[in-house]
């Protein structure tokens, strides 16, 4: 959808029909069925003055407030060796020749947002094993998805934006975003009338060198 130039000026770009179309469809039906799924409701005073969430737009939250993310994580699966070596091959060595880099770790999750779920404006900073993330991704797994059903990543141009873009979750989309930009960004509430879930797998990634 973007060209890999967007990656330098506008910090990310967009590679639609990511994988085969037969690889991404068994992909999304192994995350259905997947059983054990655990909560995550956070909530943090990451916008504190100095914190990592620290942003200078008006339009953006304010010291006083707390960062909150409502979602579920496969945590057991994301551990395993099968989906560790999947991870590696699909992705990972298909993203280092992207960027012609050595990618030395990454922090990976994998994600379902269901009704109401959300994240709220935020900037990717350290992340598990991750001592500086340059890359950070999403790929997002779906049947079907349209706009008013939420789930909306919305990503600004810097930390002193006024506005942002919004992106759909579209079914076998990878959004490469540069880190060391730090494009804020979160995901607007599924709404109760979204018919399906929505995954995604997200990773925080770091290389041999910045960009």
């Amino acid at each position: 959808m973007f060209a890999k130039e967007n990656f330098y000026t506008n910090g990310f770009f967009i590679i639609d029909d990511f994988l085969k179309k037969d690889v991404s469809k068994m992909l999304l039906q192994k995350f259905k069925d997947i059983n054990q799924w655990d909560r995550v409701d956070q909530i943090r005073d990451h916008y504190q003055e100095g914190g990592p969430f620290e942003m200078t737009s008006p339009y953006f939250p304010k010291h006083d407030e707390e960062y909150y993310l409502q979602g579920w994580r496969a945590k057991d699966f994301e551990s395993s060796a099968e989906w560790e070596q999947y991870f590696k091959e699909k992705f990972l060595e298909k993203i280092s020749e992207i960027f012609t880099r050595k990618i030395f770790r990454d922090s990976t999750y994998i994600l379902k947002y269901s009704k109401n779920d959300f994240s709220r404006i935020h900037v990717d900073d350290i992340r598990g094993e991750v001592d500086r993330v340059d890359i950070s991704i999403l790929y997002y797994l779906c049947d079907e998805w349209i706009w008013d059903w939420g789930g909306i990543l919305m990503l600004a141009e810097s930390i002193e934006s006024e506005d942002m873009l919004a992106i759909l979750p579209k079914n076998n989309r990878l959004i490469l975003i540069n880190n060391q930009m730090k494009l804020p960004h979160c995901v607007t509430p599924v709404t109760n009338y979204a018919k399906n879930d929505r995954f995604a797998i997200a990773s925080f990634i770091g290389c041999d060198k910045p960009f």
